[in-house]
C-alpha cells in the first residue's frame, strides 16, 4: 500500500514539473485526474449541484495558476484542498456581494451545458431510492455548520484520517472528534438512523 502512496505522489510531481515547464498536456492530465474529486469536495460544502460545479472550475484554475507555489511541504491534495476551501469561500462572498446590490448576472446560455457536464464527469444515478437518499443527505449536511461539514467531507468524502484532517483544517485532533460526533449525531438525527 505505501508503494502504491508512493507512486501516487510521484506521478503528482511530474505532473506538477510539466505545468510548470509549461505543458499544456499535463494541465490536462491535472484536470482529469482531481476534477472529480474536488468536484465532490466542493458539493460538500455547498451542497448544491451547480455551486459545486462553478466552485469546482475556479479552485481548479486557481491549482493551476498557482501551482508554482507548491513546495511539497504538505500532500498537493492538502495544497488543492486549501485552494477549493478559498474558491468557496470567494464564491460565497460573491453571492452575498450581488444579493445587496442586486447585480444578478445571467447564466441562461451556460445552465444546459453546465447541466450535460455535470452529469458526464459525475455519472448521477437517477435510481429513485438512491435519490431520495441523496436528498435526505443533502439536507443534513445543509443542517450542519460549516466546520461540521468540512470535517465530515474530508474524513468521509476524502476518507482521510483524524490526523489529517486536523493538519488541514490547523486545528487540534480533539477539535476535529469534537465537530466530526456533533456532525454524525445531527446526518444520523436527519437521516432517520440510516448511516451516511
Amino acid at each position: 500500500m505505501k508503494h502504491r502512496e508512493e507512486t501516487i505522489h510521484r506521478e503528482d510531481l511530474e505532473i506538477i514539473a510539466d505545468i510548470k515547464a509549461g505543458k499544456q498536456i499535463a494541465v490536462d492530465e491535472l484536470i482529469r485526474k482531481y476534477q472529480k474529486r474536488i468536484y465532490n469536495t466542493a458539493y460538500g460544502l455547498t451542497v448544491d449541484y451547480d455551486e459545486a460545479w462553478d466552485v469546482s472550475q475556479e479552485a481548479l484554475v486557481k491549482v493551476i495558476r498557482y501551482i508554482g507555489t507548491f513546495r511539497g511541504d504538505s500532500s498537493f491534495w492538502t495544497f488543492m484542498y486549501r485552494i477549493t476551501m478559498n474558491a468557496f469561500y470567494d464564491y460565497k462572498r460573491r453571492q452575498k456581494v450581488r444579493a445587496k446590490v442586486g447585480n444578478f448576472t445571467d447564466y441562461e446560455n451556460d445552465d444546459d451545458k453546465r447541466a450535460f457536464e455535470i452529469t458526464d464527469v459525475i455519472d448521477i444515478e437517477m435510481d429513485y431510492e438512491q435519490k431520495e437518499l441523496k436528498e435526505k443527505l443533502k439536507a443534513a449536511l445543509g443542517a450542519l455548520t460549516e466546520v461540521q461539514r468540512q470535517v465530515f467531507v474530508l474524513k468521509n468524502t476524502e476518507g482521510l484520517k483524524i490526523r489529517e484532517v486536523a493538519v488541514v483544517l490547523g486545528m487540534s485532533d480533539g477539535t476535529v472528534k469534537s465537530h466530526l460526533n456533533r456532525a454524525m449525531e445531527k446526518i444520523k438525527k436527519t437521516l432517520g438512523g440510516v448511516q451516511p
